[in-house]
């Protein structure tokens, strides 16, 4: 089911470029976030398999970078991350 849905581009050199979106069997979303010439850049939310959000943060030439929530299965905040680049 979810296999049609996913969004990954790639640039001209065949590398992670743009938004990408995946999604787990179930049709549930897995991630998204945005590549940068084959490096995460910016927000990214990963979320578990029932649909919860599983964490989120930002990154910075594929490096986490600044605050990340993360969360229990049941959608609830379990801590707060912070990380410097």
């Amino acid at each position: 089911m979810g296999n049609n849905k996913n969004i990954k581009p790639l640039n001209s050199d065949g590398k992670r470029h743009g938004y990408w979106e995946d999604y787990y069997p179930n049709g549930h979303l897995m991630y998204k976030g945005n590549y940068i010439n084959d490096k995460r850049d910016g927000l990214w939310e990963y979320y578990h398999d029932n649909g919860n959000l599983g964490y989120k943060g930002y990154w910075k030439d594929d490096k986490e970078d600044g605050y990340w929530e993360v969360y229990h299965t049941n959608g609830e905040l379990r801590e707060i991350e912070y990380y410097i680049n």
